[in-house]
């Protein structure tokens, strides 16, 4: 049984490891998903109406960076100091702090933000109730929680399930190889050993990732309302994204979630939007 100090110090030693290389070979920092994630900070400070963001797993400020052009008062958190110190703090219009803290104990008093955001983090938590919780807590009353880029249950599981033997298209080929190699590729370019790995993304290698009915059920629980769980990134959309005809990725992404739930397997990622 995997316990919240060892994923702690896993998560440590893998982004301590990769930091130099990480914008660099992380998908996020692409201009498209840059620019979506812009999008989705804008409306969310135009609907809460309020200037003050929490950053929880802040990474190397890759939430900071985007959030600096909406908000006037940014906090970041995370348990790893090297990410940490690469930050961008310096502005002289913006407010920015950041510190080492834990995501389920934040250094900071109730109903403080109005806007909380975690950005690929939660499969690096042992559990998400606690985390939930203190999210809440933080803030303000209307205020909104939105977290992005977490593994969808459903596609692993329709991944994982595939015979090795049998031969597929290019696309699904691809996202084999992703779900199957991946790991293999970080452990030998950063030397990292595959237990830790594994035991950093605990919720994804070890629990399959989220479900959104599980989701939903926690949010309710520690009292957030207006839960919206979206699904992200359709199987071959990369292919799509860098095409020619933005209107064939639009139509597309419409369709599959106009078929929802029934296409909910197709997506990688999972997006919660949850107001206090």
């Amino acid at each position: 049984m995997i316990n919240r100090e060892e994923v702690i110090k896993a998560n440590i030693a893998l982004h301590s490891a990769i930091a130099d290389k990480y914008k660099e070979t992380e998908p996020h920092y692409r201009k498209e998903n840059i620019a979506r994630v812009s999008n989705i900070l804008s409306s969310l400070q135009k609907k809460t109406g309020g200037k003050r963001l929490l950053d929880v797993g802040c990474g190397m400020g890759f939430i900071i960076d985007i959030a600096k052009y909406y908000f006037e008062t940014i906090r970041g958190i995370d348990v790893t100091r090297t990410m940490l110190e690469k930050i961008d703090t310096g502005s002289e219009k913006v407010d920015i702090q950041v510190q080492l803290a834990e995501s389920d104990n934040l250094p900071f008093e109730g109903e403080s933000f109005d806007v909380c955001t975690a950005y690929a983090v939660l499969h690096h938590l042992d559990q998400l109730q606690p985390t939930f919780k203190e999210i809440q807590r933080v803030l303000a009353k209307g205020g909104i929680f939105y977290a992005d880029l977490d593994p969808n249950f459903y596609f692993w599981e329709a991944i994982s399930s595939l015979s090795s033997n049998m031969c597929y298209s290019e696309i699904v080929n691809r996202e084999i190889n992703v779900v199957i190699h991946k790991d293999r590729e970080l452990e030998e370019t950063f030397s990292i050993d595959k237990n830790i790995l594994r035991t950093a993304e605990h919720l994804k290698h070890n629990e399959g990732g989220f479900k959104e009915e599980r989701l939903r059920e926690m949010l309710a629980e520690v009292g957030f309302t207006e839960i919206d769980i979206k699904y992200e990134w359709f199987l071959g959309e990369a292919r799509v994204i860098h095409g020619e005809d933005e209107r064939i990725l639009v139509a597309l992404r419409n369709y599959l979630h106009e078929i929802l739930p029934l296409s909910r397997h197709l997506f990688k990622y999972l997006i919660i939007f949850a107001r206090k």
